[in-house]
């Protein structure tokens, strides 16, 4: 096999749709023209972090990743994905179709402007209260998930074996301490 064959093979293939990931005051969705089967996305922030797909699909994450994929053949399109309190700073993005081919996505963070507000102030200047924040953001000081019971099969710790390796010395004489993984 000649080496232009396997690059060939191993190379990245682009699908025909697009997508796009919109975080907007505390709610993270997707919107694409095209069946998708899994997410990936790398984020920086601490947040709390709540899952709002449909029957089927799952969300997995860690303190700089969230995973969203399903088990069955159930694609999403235009799907609010989940919902998040404190700050998720989304730097990059994966996206699979459902022939695992990678979607192009734009990652659309929703920023609410002054200048588009419509308002006056004769009107308003009575109240302050109306100026107030309202944003679904706030502190969080660790990334927490609320994840449902996604009634999969537990895992039987105890029929999980470790091996421990041990040291001993040519001569006889023992090091003392025992390896392990």
């Amino acid at each position: 096999m000649k080496l232009s064959e396997i690059n060939e093979k191993n190379k990245v293939k682009i699908s025909e749709g697009n997508a796009n990931i919109i975080c907007n005051d505390g709610s993270c969705s997707i919107d694409s023209n095209i069946g998708i089967m899994g997410i990936e996305i790398n984020y920086t922030g601490k947040a709390e972090i709540t899952p709002q797909l449909p029957e089927g699909w799952f969300l997995q994450g860690s303190n700089s990743k969230i995973i969203i994929f399903t088990l069955q053949q159930i694609p999403i399109e235009k799907t609010e994905l989940f919902t998040y309190e404190g700050l998720v700073e989304i730097k990059s993005v994966i996206v699979a179709d459902i022939e695992t081919k990678k979607v192009p996505t734009n990652i659309i963070k929703v920023k609410p402007k002054w200048e588009n507000q419509d308002w006056s102030m004769n009107v308003e200047g009575v109240t302050w209260e109306n100026f107030k924040d309202k944003s679904k953001k706030g502190i969080i000081n660790k990334t927490k998930y609320n994840l449902p019971d996604y009634d999969l099969p537990k895992v039987d710790k105890t029929k999980i074996k470790t091996k421990r390796r041990t040291t001993t010395s040519t001569s006889g004489v023992s090091s003392g301490g025992s390896g392990g993984y």
